[in-house]
């Protein structure tokens, strides 16, 4: 068992090594596709929820979303990843907006 722990860690690090060219390109990737999902996933479901006089998403799925911003954005602040912040802090708002629907509906 501790060989393939080692094994997994070193093709874990291999992967890593080689991604290190791409950094700035996938954090920026990231960033794009972080902004999408609040600027356009959660604001359609928020107003999907409104028109409905429902909310259509399981609270399990609110209440990870919150705990990803909850833990992620202070994550980013100490590791200094300023790029991803603002769909992060978006991101938290729209959650937040979520579960006050789906508490209101």
């Amino acid at each position: 068992m501790q060989k393939l722990a080692e094994r997994l860690a070193q093709s874990v690090e291999r992967l890593a090594r080689s991604l290190e060219p791409w950094k700035a390109r996938l954090g920026k990737l990231t960033l794009y596709c972080g902004l999408g999902m609040v600027l356009l996933g959660f604001p359609a479901q928020i107003y999907a929820n409104w028109k409905a006089g429902e909310c259509g998403i399981d609270r399990v799925l609110i209440i990870v979303a919150l705990l990803l911003y909850v833990v992620r954005i202070p994550y980013q602040v100490s590791a200094r990843a300023w790029w991803l912040l603002p769909a992060d802090v978006l991101g938290l708002l729209l959650s937040v907006v979520l579960f006050v629907q789906y508490l209101y509906y």
